[in-house]
C-alpha cells in the first residue's frame, strides 16, 4: 500500500501540472479529462471549477470516511454532496487545488480514488440490503469488499481497452443490477447451499445490453477467478482502437453466445491457476430490537432482524447539503445502536441507513423531514447532466426539480406515478434503460429552433427475474414534459389504474401522441 502511495502522490503533481496548463488554455478539457479521469477528477462544464469523485467501497461508510468527508466540508466549505449511481460521493464547484488535495488527503487515509473514472474498473457495487433484506439469499458485501482489495493491489497497473463494472446483489431485488453491468453476482441457496449465479457483458448507454447468464452457478470462494478472468480477456480482446466499441458487451456481440462462454471459461481455468480464492464470509450478527413496530413505506424498510429497519433517505436529485448530512451523521453517532448502524450510499442517489431501532428510525425520519422525498416521483433519479457534466446535453435535475415543482403547483399528491430515471444525454448515467419511465436528454430541431427534449422509453426493470430494456417511443419537449405526466397521473388517478397497467393501453398511445415531436 505504501508503494501505491508514493506512485499517487508523484501522479497528482503531475496532474497538477496538467491542470494549470488547462486553466492556462495551453491544453483542451479533453486533452485534461483523459490526464484527469482516471483520479476521478474532472473539469465541470466552462472549465473553470471542478469536480471530484471519491469511492466508497459498496456504498459503505466507515467511520474514516464519514471523519474525512465531515472534514473536507469544513476545510473547502462544501455546500452539497452528490451520492452517485455507482456507490461514490462526488464533490463539485471546487478548485484544482482543492479537488488535487482532497484526493491526497483520501489517499493518506486508505480511501483510494484511483480508477473512479477512465480505463479502470469501477467502484464495485453492492446492495445497500445485504445482511438485513429479509428475503435475501446472503450477505454479498465481503465478496464485494473481496473484489475491491484485488483491484487496488493492481490499480497502478491497469491497461484497459475502457472502464470495467463489478456488482453483487443479495436477492432477486437485485438492488446492484447485476444482471446489467459487465460483471454481476447474484446471490442464490441451492440444496441449503450459497452460490453465485454469474452474469457477464451486460451494459447500458449506448448498445445496452442484459447480461449473459453462465450455464452453471459458482461457490462464493472462488468470485475472484472469474473477475480475473475476465479482466484478461478485456485486456487481451477488447478494441484498443474505437473507444465506441471497447467494451465487454461488445467482445460478446461479435463472438456471439457460445464463442464467448467458451473463451471466457479458457480464461477461468487459467486463473484457477493464481491464488485468488477468498475465504467464505461469516454473517455479521445484528441483534433483535424490541422498540416498537412501524408499518413500511417508500422510506421505511422492516429488516429480517425482528424490531430493526432501514430508513431510505432521498433528497430531490440526490443532492443533498452538507448541514443535512452532517445532521445525519451526528444522529447517528448518538444512538444506542450505533454500533451496528450502517450509512450505505446507493445506486439510487440516496442513502439507506440499516439497523436502527423503531424509536430511533421515526427520529431520523424527523430529522430528514424537510428535505427526504417520501412519494416515488420524489425519489426518481437524475445525473448530474448540464451545466456541471461536460458530456451532458440537457439540463437533467432542472427537468426533475420542474417536474416535482410542477406536481406540488397543482396539488398533484397521490403517490401514483413510479419513479423517473432521468439522464442528460444517451449515456444513461440516470439509468433512464431500465426503468419503468425514462428520459434521455438530446437537441431537437422543431420550426427552425433547437430545443431541450428528452426520449421517452417505458417497460424497464432490473428485477433478477424480470430485467429488461425499456422501449424506446417518442421524444418529447423538455418544457412539455411536466404537463405530460400531469395527464398520465390523472389517468392513473380517474382509472383507478397503475401505470404498469396503463402503459399498455390505447389511452396512453394516444397520450404519448399527443405530446411526441418529429
Amino acid at each position: 500500500m505504501e508503494s501505491l502511495k508514493i506512485f499517487l502522490n508523484e501522479q497528482v503533481e503531475i496532474l497538477r501540472e496538467q491542470g494549470n496548463k488547462f486553466l492556462n488554455k495551453e491544453i483542451s478539457m479533453l486533452d485534461f479529462k483523459k490526464a484527469s479521469g482516471k483520479f476521478g477528477i474532472y473539469a465541470e462544464r466552462g472549465g473553470e471549477t471542478f469536480m471530484v469523485r471519491i469511492k466508497i467501497p459498496s456504498g459503505v461508510f466507515n467511520n474514516k470516511s464519514i471523519s474525512l468527508l465531515q472534514d473536507f466540508i469544513k476545510k473547502y466549505d462544501i455546500k452539497e454532496i452528490h451520492p452517485t449511481t455507482r456507490q461514490a460521493i462526488q464533490l463539485h464547484k471546487l478548485s484544482l487545488d482543492n479537488v488535487l488535495d482532497i484526493f491526497k488527503e483520501c489517499v493518506e487515509n486508505d480511501l483510494i480514488g484511483y480508477g473512479c473514472g477512465g480505463n479502470f474498473p469501477r467502484n464495485v457495487t453492492s446492495s445497500p440490503l445485504s445482511n438485513v433484506e429479509k428475503n435475501e439469499a446472503f450477505d454479498v458485501t465481503p465478496y464485494a469488499n473481496y473484489t475491491t482489495d484485488y483491484f487496488l493491489k493492481r490499480i497502478d497497473t491497469y491497461h484497459l481497452p475502457r472502464k470495467v463494472k463489478v456488482g453483487f446483489s443479495n436477492s432477486e431485488s437485485n438492488l446492484s443490477n447485476v444482471t446489467l453491468t459487465d460483471l454481476g453476482f447474484l446471490a442464490t441457496i441451492k440444496d441449503n447451499k450459497k452460490y453465485f449465479r454469474v452474469f457477464v457483458a451486460g451494459g447500458l448507454g449506448k448498445s445496452p445490453q442484459v447480461g449473459l447468464e453462465l450455464p452453471y452457478m459458482i461457490e462464493p470462494t472462488d468470485v475472484l477467478y472469474y473477475v480475473d478472468a475476465l479482466v484478461e480477456l478485456f485486456k487481451e480482446n477488447g478494441n484498443y482502437e474505437n473507444k465506441n466499441k471497447a467494451r465487454i458487451r461488445y467482445i460478446l456481440q461479435e463472438k456471439g453466445n457460445e464463442e464467448f462462454l467458451n473463451l471466457y471459461n479458457s480464461y477461468i481455468e487459467k486463473s484457477k491457476d493464481k491464488d485468488l480464492k477468498v475465504e467464505e464470509a461469516k454473517e455479521i450478527t445484528i441483534p433483535d430490537a424490541n422498540e416498537g413496530e412501524i408499518e413500511e413505506n417508500n422510506n421505511i424498510i422492516a429488516q429480517k432482524q425482528k424490531g430493526r429497519y432501514t430508513v431510505i433517505i432521498k433528497p430531490i436529485g440526490g443532492i443533498i447539503t452538507s448541514q443535512d448530512f452532517n445532521n445525519i451523521v451526528n444522529f447517528i453517532q448518538n444512538t444506542d445502536s450505533k454500533d451496528y448502524i450502517k450509512l450505505i450510499a446507493t445506486m439510487e442517489e440516496s442513502f439507506y441507513v440499516n439497523n436502527l431501532n423503531c424509536k430511533e428510525a421515526l427520529q431520523l425520519l424527523e430529522i430528514c423531514k424537510s428535505f427526504n422525498q417520501t412519494k416515488k416521483l420524489g425519489q426518481s433519479l437524475s445525473c448530474i447532466g448540464v451545466p456541471v457534466c461536460q458530456m451532458g446535453i440537457a439540463e437533467s435535475q432542472t427537468l426533475l426539480n420542474s417536474i416535482i415543482c410542477h406536481f406540488e403547483k397543482n396539488n398533484l399528491n397521490k403517490d401514483l406515478l413510479p419513479k423517473i430515471h432521468i439522464s442528460g444525454c444517451p449515456n444513461s448515467c440516470g439509468r433512464h434503460q431500465v426503468a419503468m419511465i425514462g428520459f434521455a436528454g438530446k437537441r431537437k430541431k422543431v420550426e427552425n429552433e433547437v430545443l431541450d427534449a428528452y426520449e421517452l422509453s417505458i417497460d424497464g426493470s432490473f428485477e433478477e427475474n424480470n430485467t429488461r430494456l425499456g422501449k424506446s417511443i417518442c421524444d418529447i419537449l423538455a418544457k412539455d414534459i411536466p404537463m405530460f405526466l400531469e395527464e398520465v397521473y390523472n389517468n392513473l388517478d380517474t382509472k383507478n389504474i397503475d401505470f404498469i397497467n396503463f402503459k399498455d393501453t390505447q389511452d396512453f398511445k394516444q397520450l404519448y401522441e399527443k405530446y411526441c415531436i418529429k
